[in-house]
């Protein structure tokens, strides 16, 4: 097991466990919690767009490609969770969810994640069970996982700012489609050309 820890891409194996232990369900939890809210740290503005470019969707996909479903969900909730109560969580070091008695405008985003996590880690799940990366569903569920994500980031973005949809889609999520998109790229081909699906004995 130590020496299985040490080896990123064979923790997918241990955390999808059928018996895994509770202690290493929740360290995952924590762990890629934690990994999304270092991401988000890595942020950048463009003049086209108020909503920032960062590789927090990247820790949000890497959830799932990690973690069961349930856990991913909850490494989600976990992550969203401790940014409203004020940890530095959020893009650039942010934290609230709320402010002035509304939601921010990433909230959409933000509370969408866990979902799209969940979503991505189905598609590893159906791998794992199958021991082959079944490429099919790692792509229809990759590709849903950023649907929920899209649109209530771009349906509240356009509710805060009272703008139409249009207006809010070409601000928070037409920029944001070949970035998230390439992210996807990177971790189909760490998942079906390096991970191995054999089942793990922990």
């Amino acid at each position: 097991m130590q020496a299985a820890l040490i080896r990123p891409l064979t923790w997918h194996l241990i955390l999808r466990h059928n018996d895994n232990h509770l202690n290493h369900r929740l360290a995952g939890v924590v762990f890629f919690a934690v990994l999304t809210a270092l991401l988000a740290q890595v942020s950048f503005l463009s003049p086209w767009s108020p909503v920032p470019f960062t590789f927090q969707t990247m820790g949000v996909l890497a959830t799932g490609v990690y973690l069961r479903r349930n856990d991913a969900f909850a490494s989600g909730l976990l992550y969203v969770g401790m940014g409203a109560l004020g940890a530095p969580f959020y893009a650039g070091g942010t934290s609230g969810i709320v402010n002035a008695g509304q939601l921010i405008p990433s909230a959409g985003y933000l509370l969408a994640f866990p979902l799209a996590s969940a979503v991505v880690a189905e598609g590893l799940d159906r791998s794992y069970r199958s021991t082959k990366p079944n490429v099919r569903a790692l792509l229809a569920c990759w590709s849903m996982a950023m649907v929920p994500v899209y649109v209530l980031g771009t349906w509240w973005l356009a509710a805060f700012y009272d703008v139409s949809l249009k207006q809010a889609y070409e601000w928070g999520t037409e920029p944001f489609l070949v970035w998230d998109f390439a992210k996807i790229l990177v971790l189909i081909a760490l998942t079906t050309k390096v991970f191995s699906y054999t089942k793990h004995d922990p």
